[in-house]
């Protein structure tokens, strides 16, 4: 299968998670779903960022191009979430920064989970 449909399909079902989440949650809390909404945010931008990158090439036709890229992409995705952290501390408030961390290491978890049952196909 393709990786970039995979991919596709793994950020689609993470954007819907969120999306659901937040709409739950939104119905008790704003400032909760509000911080779950920036946080996965701030995990799912960033890893789309570097999907595009990292495989914009078929690796087989130039490996060394491709590891440049996926280079080149690692870098990006950490400076895009780093400013994001910057940008959502200064421009969001009130913000539950808890809660903020909190869902961006569970879309970090719930990428781990989608990424293994890939590789049991």
């Amino acid at each position: 299968m393709n990786i970039s449909l995979l991919a596709k399909k793994i950020w689609l079902r993470q954007f819907l998670l969120l999306f659901i989440t937040v709409s739950f949650v939104a119905w008790f809390d704003w400032l909760f779903a509000k911080s779950i909404l920036i946080g996965g945010l701030l995990f799912l931008l960033p890893s789309i960022y570097f999907g595009l990158m990292a495989f914009r090439l078929k690796s087989d036709k130039l490996p060394k191009l491709a590891l440049h890229n996926m280079y080149r992409g690692e870098a990006g995705k950490f400076m895009l979430t780093s400013m994001g952290f910057a940008v959502a501390f200064v421009m969001f408030k009130p913000l539950n920064v808890v809660v903020l961390f909190s869902s961006f290491v569970v879309m970090m978890l719930i990428n781990l989970v989608m990424l293994s049952r890939l590789s049991e196909l």
